[in-house]
């Protein structure tokens, strides 16, 4: 017979942040209106409802975050302030495509290649590739041409298919 065995799992102590003086207050409220995005909003907003003594998990529900997310954020604001907040800069390496280069691609995509003096009368993503590594001095894989293509609302796309029509 299996003897079942009762597993105490330890809940972690709720994250409570201490009352801030006025001035404290009056940032981050003033920090939480002008943010310039969404996610740092709503980092913002977490600190201002765990001040108002909501829980971690309930402000998770709130704000459509995991509980992790929100614990890492107010443990992030207890020690280092509301410097602290924003989240950071994702790791790795720096992004290769410059802005030049993605305003040419817009530029050329619309243009027929003729006018650029290319030998054909469509792009290929291995053709926008060619060209723009030429006219920027950045080289991107024929998949970096597509994944901007398609942000732009340049869809099904291919190495060999023509690009000039917006889908």
């Amino acid at each position: 017979m299996w003897k079942v065995e009762e597993r105490k799992e330890e809940v972690p102590a709720p994250i409570t942040l201490p009352p801030l003086d006025e001035p404290l207050q009056a940032e981050l409220h003033q920090r939480y209106e002008e943010a310039g995005d969404a996610e740092t909003r709503t980092r913002y907003q977490m600190i201002v409802l765990a001040q108002a003594g909501q829980t971690a998990p309930h402000i998770a529900r709130l704000v459509l975050r995991s509980a992790d997310t929100v614990e890492r954020v107010l443990k992030r604001f207890l020690t280092g302030g509301l410097d602290a907040v924003p989240r950071r800069s994702a790791p790795g390496r720096e992004r290769t495509v410059t802005s030049a280069w993605e305003g040419e691609l817009l530029r050329v995509i619309e243009l027929d290649p003729h006018e650029v003096g290319q030998e054909t009368a469509n792009w290929t993503t291995e053709l926008l590739a060619d060209y723009l590594g030429q006219q920027t001095g950045v080289t991107v894989s024929l998949e970096t041409v597509r994944v901007y293509l398609h942000a732009h609302g340049y869809g099904g796309l291919a190495t060999d298919l023509d690009v000039t029509t917006q889908s």
